[in-house]
């Protein structure tokens, strides 16, 4: 129910208020022309009049657009990340976390079967932490998460930092993420061990 309320019935009517929030500037340029305001007579008057309205016009149209959004949002549901097809082969199965300002992300994050938003994903063995990709599910920016709460990758949450980047490939390397005012991330593809190794390779 908390889900429900939280990702359904809580955008329709936020965006209900900002559709009806917005509507009296919308209307602004049109109760001044019906008023008489905008007289071609006095062309000085009335091309002040028109640019005086304007803004009122595009702030309105703006807050209803964003209205109108939540609404769609709140009727069609959040898109399950899991959902979206791959946009690129799987990577390497494996990757490490060497550098971190958070000792516990540090060591092996193995790539899970399904993908989050496109993109592989890597979970830390027997535990809650995950390098995934955000898409701006709920708003902010996109980029790589570290995080170490349950989730299918829809939540903004970056507990363990977040590094924005817009492509398909890994943050492979040693990057200024913003964790803890800008701490260095150091993340390495893996090789498996001799005992990783299937038969063939």
């Amino acid at each position: 129910m908390d889900d429900l309320l939280t990702n359904r019935i809580a955008p329709v009517f936020m965006g209900i208020f900002l559709f009806f929030f917005g509507l009296p500037f919308t209307l602004v340029p049109f109760m001044i022309f019906l008023d008489g305001a905008i007289d071609p007579s006095y062309p000085f008057a009335a091309l002040f009049m028109i640019a005086f309205v304007i803004p009122f016009l595009m702030a309105g149209l703006f807050v209803q657009f964003m209205g109108l959004s939540m609404i769609r949002t709140g009727i069609i549901g959040p898109k399950d990340p899991t959902s979206i097809p791959r946009e690129l082969p799987p990577g390497p199965d494996a990757i490490s976390i060497t550098e971190h300002p958070d000792q516990s992300y540090i060591g092996a994050f193995f790539r899970q079967s399904e993908a989050i938003n496109g993109r592989d994903w890597y979970r830390k063995e027997e535990t809650l932490h995950r390098l995934y990709y955000y898409a701006q599910n709920e708003g902010g920016a996109a980029g790589w998460s570290l995080d170490d709460r349950d989730d299918s990758g829809r939540r903004d949450w970056f507990d363990g930092g977040w590094f924005p980047y817009e492509g398909f490939e890994l943050p492979i390397g040693r990057k200024q993420w913003n964790v803890d005012d800008g701490q260095w991330v150091s993340i390495e593809e893996l090789e498996p061990t001799e005992d990783d190794k299937k038969w063939w390779q």
